[in-house]
């Protein structure tokens, strides 16, 4: 039978296995995957999920931990992701689901325009896409989502199907390179079956989460697979103990056993994520299923970045802020040159900006001083009609900036 929590409990359960505070490796250990997204008015989406939860954490290092320390590699999980290297054997479904959709497009990995564009990776070493292959382009690709090079499909088609990784990254761009080159060891590693390799990404995609509904939208469980053959695998985990069913008010959601261990303890982590404001990325493990956010928080969060600007209510690049378990804010901004510029800022309905719930102000002021640390900004300049309050907040913040 599903493990029956109320809304309080869940909420509470959610913010203390997301916002535990601890360093980068024990962060990328607990969430197994985080999504990736380029557009960074405020640091990218991974540098966004790694402040809210890595003291001291600044732009771009995750960049250092991935290129660097290989503890997270590129690839495809909750669209293009960061993972674990040692669970590049479970990646196998995925590559042939990619091989697959590619060749139904014109484009055959196994080809021999795609042999020819591995030896010359294997002989030239890590490159971008715009030093590899003939850099010509194809009059029929005009318009398409990689551009009008083929060489530029080609390795996207191979990158997908896993018979190239990225080495690095050049001003965002992949840099190409062989996976027996960049982790010799996972390469090595013995694959496990088809069955085996859907279950890891299947818990791996809980995980995340902590509580994740098995009905959530499709963007959320893209896999390599439809949704018959995932509730059979995942029948197979919970038969295992390794998920469990949790039933909220009449919500099915699927849980890992280590974030339900966190309703019988306690420690100064949890405390602290009780009562800390955080900012938190658009693309958060926490965000990725809005209509469960909206139902056990209240929260009605949509992401406007796609939408036409005169179809924006809340602006281009929102920032949910969440005071320990409950959502109090959502605000858009950039930085530039050390300056953050908050272009607006939204209190959510229950909130009265004139005078903010005790512990709100004190919380904000030291989350917003973290944030400019994170972001490198020692200036900024702040929206009217954010409240007394907030405004003084944020100038506090900035005035304590070492």
């Amino acid at each position: 039978m599903p493990k029956p929590l109320d809304p309080a409990t869940a909420r509470r359960l959610l913010t203390r296995y997301q916002f535990r505070q601890a360093a980068l490796p024990d962060i990328i250990q607990r969430l197994g995957t985080i999504q990736y997204d380029p557009l960074s008015p405020m640091g990218n989406n991974p540098d966004l999920v790694l402040q809210a939860r890595v003291p001291g954490y600044r732009v771009d290092d995750w960049q250092q931990a991935a290129y660097r320390d290989r503890l997270l590699l590129d690839g495809w999980d909750k669209q293009a992701s960061l993972f674990q290297p040692d669970a590049w054997w479970a990646q196998a479904p995925f590559h042939g689901w990619f091989a697959q959709r590619w060749r139904a497009q014109g484009v055959d990995v196994d080809g021999d325009e795609a042999q020819a564009l591995l030896k010359e990776v294997a002989d030239r070493g890590p490159a971008t896409s715009l030093e590899l292959g003939d850099q010509q382009s194809d009059p029929g690709l005009r318009g398409t989502w990689y551009g009008p090079k083929r060489s530029r499909h080609l390795l996207k088609a191979l990158w997908d199907s896993g018979r190239l990784v990225t080495r690095h990254r050049v001003a965002g761009r992949h840099a190409y390179d062989l996976p027996e080159r960049v982790f010799p060891e996972a390469v090595k590693a013995t694959p496990g079956t088809e069955s085996e390799a859907l279950r890891h990404l299947i818990l791996r995609r809980v995980q995340a989460v902590g509580l994740l509904r098995p009905k959530a939208d499709a963007a959320v469980w893209l896999l390599p697979c439809n949704r018959k053959q995932r509730d059979e695998v995942a029948a197979e985990a919970i038969r295992a103990g390794e998920l469990a069913e949790v039933d909220i008010d009449g919500d099915r959601y699927w849980a890992t056993p280590a974030a339900l261990e966190l309703l019988d303890q306690s420690s100064e982590a949890a405390a602290a994520a009780d009562a800390s404001v955080r900012f938190l990325a658009p693309l958060d493990p926490l965000m990725w299923d809005r209509t469960a956010v909206a139902r056990l928080f209240g929260f009605d969060y949509v992401w406007e970045v796609y939408k036409p600007v005169r179809e924006r209510r809340w602006g281009y690049y929102v920032l949910p802020v969440q005071w320990g378990d409950r959502f109090v804010a959502r605000f858009d901004g950039r930085c530039q040159n050390g300056e953050l510029t908050i272009l607006a800022w939204h209190w959510e309905a229950d909130i009265n900006p004139k005078q903010l719930p005790d512990g709100l102000p004190e919380a904000l002021t030291h989350a917003a001083r973290q944030f400019m640390q994170y972001l490198g900004a020692d200036r900024v300049r702040l929206p009217t009609g954010m409240g007394k309050p907030a405004r003084q907040a944020w100038q506090t913040a900035k005035r304590g900036l070492k």
